[in-house]
């Protein structure tokens, strides 16, 4: 009977360490400092890894794709990596019945939290 109240509390005490957060005053100095930070995206239109437009959220990549690719369709998403950095592939549909792909530079968020 004792060895399992030892296991139970042993137990339990690993699942309130494993459900604690590790997010730090740090992380969120960097995620305000990395959300204010201009980016230029001159000359990148999103038709290749080196022509990626860099993007603070997701959020943003559906505003650019609604907003550059008018009546067009999802036809899915991907997260690919290139030279170590990982990216966000929108397939799409155009008006036309074209299938077309937008790349997009996911480097300031993706890995970061929440």
């Amino acid at each position: 009977m004792k060895k399992l109240v030892q296991l139970t509390c042993i137990l339990g005490l690993i699942i309130m360490t494993s459900c604690s957060s590790t997010k730090n005053i740090n992380d969120s100095a960097k995620e305000d400092t990395t959300s204010s930070q201009n980016i230029d995206n001159t000359g990148r239109d999103g038709s290749s890894f080196e022509k990626a437009i860099i993007v603070k959220s997701i959020k943003e990549e559906y505003a650019y794709v609604k907003k550059d690719c008018v009546n067009c369709t999802m036809l899915g998403q991907a997260l690919a990596y290139n030279e170590k950095k990982p990216f966000d592939i929108l397939r799409l549909k155009n008006a036309e019945g074209k299938a077309v792909s937008y790349y997009f530079d996911i480097s300031i968020f993706f890995g970061k939290g929440f």
